[in-house]
């Protein structure tokens, strides 16, 4: 939990207290992930959010960190944040949109360093997706990782209590959870690192430790906001105006929190602060953890607490946690099997969209509504082993564009908007498919490969619907799916599920799909960016039309020029509509890339359209992990089949574009391919030896862009192929003409390099 200028204060006070690293080596450390790769510097790179939301370092940074643990003999205990419910009062914060607006103004005058430096203050780079990539690239190095039932800080507070680990690191607001001392930054470089002792800090501050937890809520949590008049400049040292966190432990001193709680200008504000203060009591007291005695998830409690019994659970602690979800559910989190975002909404009855994006485009918003299907079939998945409420369980969709009146409101509220988007998971029987594991292997030894993947898939389905094969036995059959309990059994049968519920293959036979069919003659290095392009395609967002601003109040940042669909001739409609197109195609095929920070263009367009991918991809994967847990769940000792990494998407050593991945991950290519591709569109000149040489020297990150390129190109010729043979059959003749006029502007520029 994270406290209002508490680190500050701490360190003001000398209660920061710095020792040599050697004193940690040989000892396990919990650490709070995500508290630890914000504190990573390499991986704060300005441009990530405009590449597509994860930096091209990533997997290279953190493994350098996770040297540096073992080569001071430290054993680290990685803690990811679960189910816990979003922050009170920055949940739908401002994004800085003036800031951004700046960043791309600047770049567009091609001061590149002022724009890293608006983008650093104005985008998150630790986000949902970069941590759940981590966590699996951990998992199959052979680090310990679990994922929290709810809030890492109350699990690490547990895991100290009970030995698990001999110290914790993480953010000083874990001193809340009445632990003992704790780790708040290891600097590798300077061999040392800083931590603080609750002791020390209540012995100097003259305090009981309930005082400094009133205290910290009074300076304000992410669930409660800052007391209003600690803002005043007569509570403030030495009239200082500015917040200091001083004015807290000062009050608190002077009376308990319940009188304070008596003084407010109004009363809606009362409401507001005491309802936030009695949010933050209860989770910090009562926090739900995975205990290890008795391998139960119930609330932490106060054990910890030096003064005082445990805290009775209040009764409707349901309406701030949610419902509580059965053992085999919080298992299969537990250990990184499901990402908390579909048990949350299963729990709560709300799915958030928090996060603004870098670009906000009404086909953003548009696209939010067109995923809530997807994601009611991956809620369906899950909830069909679960009881029948959770099946039947109103979800509220909130996202950071609604009114107050729906980000505030409950799904069970009687009278809800009438513009209030609800879903439901979606029950329905599915394809019966039944894995047979020496067919499988049977099948892997015709097609000569190793591993399962769609391709794969899409190829054997073929091969046994032609022939009328055992896999197209028994599809409708009222008995559940079944497989062999190994590793390719079930990954073949998650991937049909997957291609089943992405109407890839028909949910009401089996049969085969005009998709299906084109899909699997695309080589298997570009099936998942192909599924992609064609996913697109049926939401209506594979164009190279000029996107629109969400608000047109709020138009795009003027210096950037972007262009305006209804302000262009038909030349040039053809001519800039080819070349957003291309980059955008292009761009969702990843490329190799050093372990630096990208120090080269962004553009504008991509960022816009990789925010799309973005959401696609991430409901996808939700899909994926729905099918995963649906057939985990009706027998969990098959949990054991899983490796470390089989959701690994680091890229194999020397073998790239491979990725340990036993499922499909869904990676973000990131927008740097179309980056490189619009470089290229725009190059004048026809040597391609100094095309080279400039590629290299304006694109340092990138390992082989020629190389790359050309993939991309063959990417675009087999994505053209795919639309062409559909064009008549599936409505996209518009589609297919737009390639047709972009293949010409690409064509032109190949020959004249001969590529």
């Amino acid at each position: 939990m994270r406290v209002r200028h508490l680190q500050t204060h701490l360190a003001d006070q000398g209660l920061v207290n710095s020792s040599k690293l050697s004193e940690l080596r040989n000892t396990s450390v919990g650490i709070d992930a995500v508290f630890w790769l914000r504190s990573i510097q390499a991986l704060k790179d300005p441009f990530a959010d405009a590449l597509g939301g994860i930096p091209p370092g990533m997997f290279g940074f953190v493994d350098k960190e996770l040297d540096s643990f073992k080569e001071w003999g430290i054993t680290p205990f990685f803690i990811f944040q679960g189910v816990a419910p979003g922050p009170q009062h920055s949940m739908f914060a401002n994004r800085m949109d003036a800031q951004m607006d700046m960043a791309w103004n600047h770049l567009s005058r091609g001061e590149k360093s002022a724009a890293q430096k608006c983008f650093a203050v104005s985008t998150s780079r630790i986000n949902g997706d970069f941590v759940y990539f981590i966590f699996h690239h951990l998992r199959h190095r052979g680090y310990e990782c679990l994922q929290a039932p709810y809030f890492a800080g109350a699990q690490l507070a547990h895991f100290a209590e009970q030995n698990v680990v001999q110290t914790i690191f993480g953010p000083p607001g874990l001193l809340l959870y009445g632990v003992k001392s704790c780790v708040i930054h290891l600097n590798f470089g300077q061999q040392t690192f800083d931590w603080v002792d609750l002791d020390s800090v209540l012995q100097k501050w003259q305090l009981t430790w309930d005082e400094f937890v009133d205290a910290c809520m009074l300076a304000g949590t992410e669930y409660c906001l800052t007391y209003p008049y600690l803002n005043l400049s007569h509570f403030q040292p030495q009239q200082q105006a500015r917040f200091n966190f001083d004015a807290a432990v000062y009050i608190i001193k002077q009376a308990p929190l319940i009188n304070w709680m008596q003084t407010f200008p109004t009363e809606d504000m009362k409401n507001d602060h005491v309802d936030g203060y009695c949010i933050c009591k209860v989770l910090v007291q009562n926090s739900p953890v995975y205990h290890l005695g008795d391998v139960a998830v119930r609330p932490l409690g106060a054990k910890s607490n030096p003064t005082g019994a445990p805290p009775q659970v209040p009764s409707d602690f349901s309406a701030i946690m949610g419902n509580k979800l059965p053992p085999s559910l919080y298992y299969l989190m537990l250990n990184g099997i499901i990402s908390h975002k579909l048990p949350q909404a299963l729990a709560k009855g709300e799915w958030t969209d928090k996060s603004q994006p870098l670009v906000d485009t009404s086909q953003f918003r548009e696209l939010l509504n067109d995923l809530q299907e997807y994601r009611r079939v991956a809620l369906g998945l899950i909830a069909q082993h679960l009881h029948h409420t959770f099946q039947t369980k109103r979800i509220l969709c909130k996202a950071y564009w609604e009114p107050n009146s729906i980000r505030q409101a409950h799904s069970t509220d009687p009278k809800l908007p009438a513009e209030a988007r609800v879903i439901t998971p979606e029950i329905s029987q599915g394809l019966r498919w039944k894995i047979n594991g020496p067919a499988v292997k049977a099948e892997m030894q015709r097609q000569g490969v190793s591993k399962v993947d769609f391709k794969f898939c899409l190829q054997w389905h073929s091969y046994e619907f032609e022939r009328d094969g055992p896999l197209m036995k028994g599809l409708t059959d009222a008995q559940p799916c079944t497989f062999d309990s190994d590793l390719h059994s079930l990954s073949a049968l998650v991937h049909f599920m997957v291609l089943e519920k992405l109407d890839l293959i028909s949910q009401e036979d089996g049969n085969a799909t005009v998709l299906s069919d084109l899909l699997k003659e695309t080589p298997s290095n570009l099936t998942e960016p192909c599924l992609t392009a064609l996913e697109l395609m049926k939401l209506g967002l594979l164009n190279g039309e000029p996107f629109e601003a969400a608000q047109p109040e709020k138009p795009f940042p003027e210096d950037v020029k972007y262009p305006i669909a209804a302000n262009l001739s038909q030349p040039e409609r053809d001519r800039i509509c080819g070349k957003l197109l291309l980059c955008r195609v292009m761009s969702l095929v990843p490329m190799r890339l050093r372990p630096v920070m990208w120090d080269s263009d962004v553009d504008f367009d991509l960022a816009a359209f990789h925010t799309l991918v973005r959401a696609l991809k991430r409901t996808l994967r939700q899909v994926v992990e729905g099918a995963l847990a649906h057939v985990l769940l009706g027998d969990l000792s098959n949990v054991r089949i899983l490796p470390k990494g089989f959701m690994c998407t680091s890229p194999v050593k020397d073998s790239w574009p491979t990725m340990p991945a036993e499922f499909p991950a869904f990676m973000l290519p990131r927008a740097c391919m179309g980056i490189v591709v619009k470089y290229f569109l725009e190059y004048k000149g026809s040597d391609l030896e100094a095309l080279k040489v400039e590629m290299g020297k304006r694109f340092p990150c990138c390992v082989q862009p020629i190389e790359d390129m050309k993939l991309a190109f063959s990417f675009w010729d087999d994505l053209r192929r795919c639309v062409d043979s559909i064009a008549e059959s599936l409505g996209a003749e518009d589609t297919s003409e737009e390639m047709r006029k972009a293949s010409e502007l690409l064509d032109a520029q190949r020959r004249r390099f001969g590529l």
